[in-house]
């Protein structure tokens, strides 16, 4: 005959055994303690942070963005223009050369020449702002104006929504009359 009783505790199981043997007219009782560890549960909220990886392609954030090469410092919020070897620049307003050759605002700046984010369409934020909600034309240099131009060709940017807020909405340049 043998009895077995299991005791489950947190993080381990006991089985106990006891045995009962009959051997040349002689009985004997052998209990048996067997422990078993169950595997221990380990759970990570948060790993340690790995090394950061290369940046991901540009993805639209509710307007259409891109990265360009600039061949020299060229400041974040400036309208730009691109070259047949995908080379961006400054636009000036009345640069009837490459005014038809708009790509978009710069998002990023870089101190030398080297990588920029465009954005073509879509809202643009920047805290530095104070515009007061209507137009924004392109101005010298590729700044942004909420004063039309009075030479040169009229770009109209977009329109702010707010001091903060710009919607990107380039359209076609309109040659003013000198």
């Amino acid at each position: 005959m043998s009895q077995t009783v299991v005791v489950k505790t947190p993080g381990s199981t006991v089985v106990q055994s006891t045995r009962t043997q009959t051997v040349a007219s002689h009985t004997t009782n052998t209990t048996v303690v067997q422990r078993e560890s169950a595997p221990k549960t380990v759970v990570v909220t948060r790993g340690i942070p790995g090394p950061e990886g290369r940046p991901g392609p540009i993805g639209p954030a509710g307007g259409t963005a891109f990265t360009r090469q600039a061949d020299a410092p060229l400041s974040a919020l400036r309208v730009v223009w691109e070259d047949e070897a995908g080379v961006v620049r400054a636009l000036d307003h009345d640069d009837g050369d490459h005014i038809d050759l708009i790509a978009g605002l710069t998002l990023t700046a870089t101190a030398a020449a080297g990588d920029v984010t465009v954005q073509r369409s879509g809202p643009v934020d920047d805290a530095a702002w104070s515009w007061t909600p209507g137009r924004v034309w392109l101005g010298p240099g590729g700044t942004l104006t909420q004063t039309p131009p009075a030479d040169g060709y009229d770009v109209l940017v977009g329109h702010a929504a707010s001091p903060t807020r710009l919607y990107l909405d380039i359209q076609d340049p309109i040659q003013l009359e000198d």
